[in-house]
């Protein structure tokens, strides 16, 4: 049984080579990967609502969905945080220059 399956597999060897070499199995590099899913944009100062809206597309050379999504799920829990402490605070010092000093 298994000189069987030696010879289909060597038969299937010869038959591709055959047809590559004389040009009629033309093979080709894969292509550039394609998603369907808009770049993330994210706004110049985000917030933590900001972040389930994202969506990362997936390829055929794919992502790990898991890991990204707990990383997004990560990030958005710590600007939520962030939020909560700023609003705590109330609102910032000014220096007098219409900036927030970066200690506030």
């Amino acid at each position: 049984m298994e000189w069987v399956a030696l010879g289909a597999l060597a038969v299937a060897v010869i038959a591709v080579t055959a047809l590559v070499a004389t040009g009629r199995l033309e093979l080709t590099p894969m292509s550039d990967p394609v998603s369907s899913v808009p770049p993330l944009e994210m706004p110049e100062r985000p917030t933590s609502a900001d972040v389930d809206p994202l969506r990362v597309g997936t390829t055929i050379y794919g992502y790990a969905p898991d890991e990204v999504d707990a990383a997004l799920d990560a990030r958005r829990d710590r600007l939520a945080e962030q939020e909560r402490e700023l609003s705590l605070r109330g609102p910032a010092p000014s220096t007098g220059e219409g900036h927030v000093h970066p200690d506030a």
